[in-house]
């Protein structure tokens, strides 16, 4: 009797826990629309945010090439220390580096320090040479200072600005190109939601239909009004429609996830998708095709413009390497010389320069003009392959345009098709009922209705998978907060 009870109340315990559970799923669960999934997607996806942080990325890159043109200024400190210092060899006489000197050129002061200065550095020895040598400079050498260039013409730079404007422009087309295949795999992702949730209701209604069908027939077949084999016959007509309710299950979580996945949240967020495959086929015939059907806004087609663009100011960034660049120099350094470590005893010396460089090319064993060949191959290049994706393009918008009126058709046809194997169906029922019909007649009308059901949904999902994909290619940018 205890253990009854224990059982009782454990029972009713984890009865309890699974209500909460399902409460608590009701709870966390997301309604949501087609607006509220694009929304959510081009808000959360990586991939959206990974392409808005290249724009940003360029953008400083582009802020790098500007600052290429302002001055460059660097504080510089060094010290050195030398192992063995350099000597020097003077020349014999007053000249120092050989020969004589004309006494008329200077004062007799000047001549006097000078002839001073050579006994001092003079270490004897012949004509040609000074002997023994002189140890210059000293062991430990510190030196600090600034040192500024500033380039006044360097064509290269300023080429370089405009190639980074059109890489902000291929990072904003790219973006955009992201967004757009984003919306187009939300919408299909979002319809084959719609195509899984209706084809199991479709199911679903059926079995309920024919277990209260098979019931009947079983209370026939008590009362002795029918055979045996229609109750088996209804039986295994109602068993073998759970496998397929289980396979239109297991594609609704599959859908679902793939959804979550698309829309950058957590897969383990139950949807609650609003709405169905019929409120779409009520306007499916208003808007049938986008009204600017040209290629003008395709975005393969522009990246690959944008890329030609920025492949043309490669090749004029080639040939200037032709052109003469003007930069400008200005260093300012103290230097200290001593052969101790005592730093207040140092003497700092003051040292500064400004100075102008003009470098013209004239020889690179043949690279610049090698360069300027790549660039107008590459040229070449993106002009081919823009024309083989436009051809591809082209192909698809008339495969997406066949599709479209292929599947407008079967949409019109499954509709007469489902009414008019509703009343097939209530007329083999009635035979049914009347005994002048089989429990053939039945299963075969009710598949028949089952079948014109699921190819409307089905016709309803390859039009809208269609003009997603048609809205893909001709680059058709929508506002995600409109209603659909």
């Amino acid at each position: 009797m205890r253990t009854k009870v224990l059982y009782v109340l454990l029972t009713l315990v984890l009865t309890i826990a699974g209500l909460s559970t399902v409460e608590a799923q009701e709870v966390d669960s997301l309604e949501i629309d087609l607006a509220t999934a694009l929304n959510i997607a081009l808000s959360e996806n990586p991939t959206v945010k990974v392409a808005d942080m290249e724009i940003e990325k360029k953008q400083y890159a582009k802020k790098t090439a500007y600052g290429a043109l302002l001055p460059q200024m660097d504080v510089i400190g060094s010290y050195q220390r030398a192992i063995k210092r350099q000597t020097v060899y003077f020349d014999e006489g007053l000249g120092f580096g050989g020969g004589d000197i004309d006494p008329t050129q200077y004062t007799e002061e000047e001549l006097r320090i000078m002839k001073v200065v050579g006994d001092m550095f003079s270490m004897g020895g012949d004509s040609e040479s000074s002997g023994e040598g002189i140890q210059m400079g000293r062991f430990n050498v510190w030196s600090a200072g600034l040192n500024v260039n500033f380039p006044i013409i360097v064509p290269s730079l300023w080429k370089n600005i405009q190639m980074s404007d059109v890489d902000i422009q291929i990072a904003m087309e790219q973006a955009r190109s992201s967004r757009i295949d984003l919306i187009n795999q939300v919408k299909k992702a979002y319809f084959s939601l719609l195509l899984a949730q209706d084809s199991y209701n479709v199911l679903r209604k059926t079995y309920e239909t024919d277990s209260i069908n098979l019931d009947n027939i079983r209370n026939r077949y008590n009362q002795g009004v029918v055979a045996e084999y229609d109750v088996i016959t209804a039986d295994v007509r109602l068993k073998s429609l759970i496998p397929n309710m289980l396979q239109a299950e297991n594609m609704m979580k599959i859908a679902e996830m793939q959804l979550n996945m698309f829309m950058g949240i957590d897969g383990h967020i139950p949807l609650k998708v609003v709405g169905s495959l019929d409120d779409y086929e009520a306007s499916m015939f208003d808007n049938l095709i986008p009204a600017d059907t040209t290629l003008s806004h395709n975005s393969d087609l522009k990246k690959f413009d944008l890329q030609t663009k920025q492949a043309q100011n490669a090749l004029e960034m080639q040939k200037l390497q032709y052109a003469p660049s003007l930069v400008s120099t200005f260093n300012w350094t103290y230097m200290s010389q001593n052969n101790d470590f005592r730093f207040s005893n140092y003497r700092w010396d003051p040292y500064s320069m400004l100075g102008i460089t003009l470098q013209i090319p004239i020889f690179s064993g043949g690279q610049r003009y090698h360069n300027v060949k790549q660039s107008q191959i590459q040229l070449y290049q993106l002009s081919e392959q823009r024309k083989e994706v436009e051809r591809g393009l082209r192909l698809s918008i008339k495969n997406n345009y066949d599709l479209i009126n292929k599947n407008i058709e079967q949409v019109v046809a499954t509709q007469s098709s489902i009414d008019l194997a509703r009343r097939g169906h209530e007329i083999t029922l009635k035979r049914y009922e009347t005994g002048m019909g089989t429990i053939v007649d039945v299963n075969a009308a009710a598949l028949a209705v089952l079948n014109a059901e699921l190819q409307n949904r089905n016709a309803i999902y390859d039009y809208l998978a269609a003009k997603a994909d048609l809205e893909k290619v001709l680059g058709y940018e929508i506002d995600p907060v409109e209603d659909f």
